[in-house]
């Protein structure tokens, strides 16, 4: 689903010829640049360096060959062009620039004065924008030098009202074919708590409501509480969580779950010098149902690993995630059915800032999944079995528009098409929501 807060990483704008003052020059420049679009980052930095040699000299070139250095973690290189730029009309984006390559050198604080000069009431109401929120992002993640050690606290808060074309009921069962409207609450918390120069402790807490109008037996409530130590590595944050959540439907308590998670992410990413971010998690929850759904009762595992890329304004976020239950299943009669299923998604978001207060984008994701073991009934008179196979394809569209720097009003839009081996299990899912959401 798409995130509330979006940063948008290094900016390079686009390079155009304002000179010629030789044609290999220029061919140079051409080159780069097409290099540069498709991702080859180290290739288009032999191109520019090649154009700059032969004479091409723009404010332009300039920009990419800084960023390209920044691209293949020459930081000191991509600095000094940068600080070349600090007295141009581009100053503002120079400012920025320069935050970002001082972050991803490991200079939080030289970083955090470099996004205060680009976020000034002067710069441009974009570059201020992202500057703002960069400043923000720091302030989240708690620095971990010594004149930092505070405590932060964040809250946020969305109430919406929306359309579900196909209620879900429980996990895994068969599909509702009812529609209903529906109002939901989100009201969550963090506070981080450093405890030494490299150490922090964050607890935060969730609690969610969704009630629909055709009745209570589809409403959805959670609580959850977590604490995590966290450890700052240079580039990368690690750390280790326990929590506790508690789920119900309609009046009936659903599920309660008790896990530990093993979490990382970092601004560098160690596969790919070209990726703006990463982070990776393995998680372990017991789930005990509910006096009700006690066919719930197991264990349930998963990994996930995200990457994100900025693409000059647009912010592009892929994911694998791997999911396994091992659940004691469902058996009544001659009924079985499995609710211990092994998910195998993949999914890619995308965010583009349309204006400053503006923001549109789309996601598509893919989820194959594959149960324990065969499902068992009775179909006229003769037993039938048959393992259950689903994929799962989803699309979603979101706009959301910021009325201040703490609140936003967000449209989504997401359509799920399952298709299963089973024929009970297919479905199609048309879900809309319009909500109001705030940070503070």
């Amino acid at each position: 689903m798409f995130k509330t807060l979006r940063f948008v990483g290094l900016l390079a704008i686009s390079a155009v010829v304002v000179a010629e003052p030789d044609q290999s020059a220029q061919q140079a420049m051409a080159t780069g640049i097409e290099q540069f679009q498709q991702g080859d980052y180290p290739a288009a930095r032999q191109q520019f360096e090649a154009a700059r040699e032969l004479g091409h000299d723009s404010s332009a070139l300039t920009y990419n060959l800084a960023v390209t250095y920044y691209k293949t973690g020459d930081y000191p290189a991509a600095e000094a062009l940068f600080l070349q730029l600090l007295q141009g009309p581009n100053q503002a984006l120079a400012h920025y620039n320069l935050g970002l390559v001082a972050l991803a050198d490991g200079r939080t604080a030289e970083a955090e004065g470099w996004f205060q000069e680009s976020a000034r009431q002067e710069a441009p109401e974009t570059i201020r924008e992202l500057a703002q929120r960069q400043l923000a992002k720091l302030a989240e993640d708690a620095p971990s030098d010594s004149s930092s050690m505070k405590s932060i606290a964040q809250g946020y808060l969305a109430t919406g009202l929306g359309y579900d074309s196909n209620v879900a009921g429980v996990p895994d069962d068969s599909p509702s074919d009812r529609g209903s409207f529906f109002a939901e609450l989100v009201a969550a918390g963090t506070l981080s708590q450093p405890v030494s120069e490299h150490w922090r402790v964050v607890w935060d807490g969730v609690i969610y409501g969704q009630d629909y109008t055709r009745g209570r037996a589809d409403d959805t409530s959670v609580v959850q509480a977590r604490a995590a130590g966290v450890r700052r590595f240079d580039q990368w944050e690690l750390g280790l969580r326990a929590g506790a959540s508690r789920a119900w439907l309609g009046n009936d308590e659903l599920e309660t779950r008790v896990g530990l998670s093993l979490f990382g992410r970092s601004g560098v990413c160690p596969l790919s010098d070209w990726l703006s971010g990463c982070s990776c998690s393995v998680s372990a929850d017991q789930v005990n149902g509910g006096p009700d759904y006690a066919a719930y009762d197991g264990q349930w595992y998963q990994f996930e690993v995200r990457a994100e890329q900025n693409v000059d304004w647009l912010l592009v976020e892929a994911f694998y995630r791997w999911q396994r239950n091992h659940r004691k299943d469902f058996q009544q009669d001659e009924f079985f059915a499995s609710v211990s299923p092994v998910h195998h998604e993949l999914g890619v978001e995308a965010i583009y800032p349309v204006g400053p207060a503006l923001s549109v984008g789309a996601e598509v994701a893919v989820r194959h999944s594959r149960y324990e073991d065969p499902h068992q009934w009775l179909e006229q008179g003769t037993l039938a079995t048959q393992r259950r196979r689903d994929v799962r394809r989803e699309f979603g569209l979101m706009a959301e528009y910021a009325i201040s720097r703490q609140w936003l009003v967000r449209n989504q839009w997401l359509f799920r098409d399952q298709n299963s081996r089973i024929d009970r299990y297919d479905y199609r899912r048309h879900t809309y929501t319009v909500s109001l959401e705030g940070v503070f």
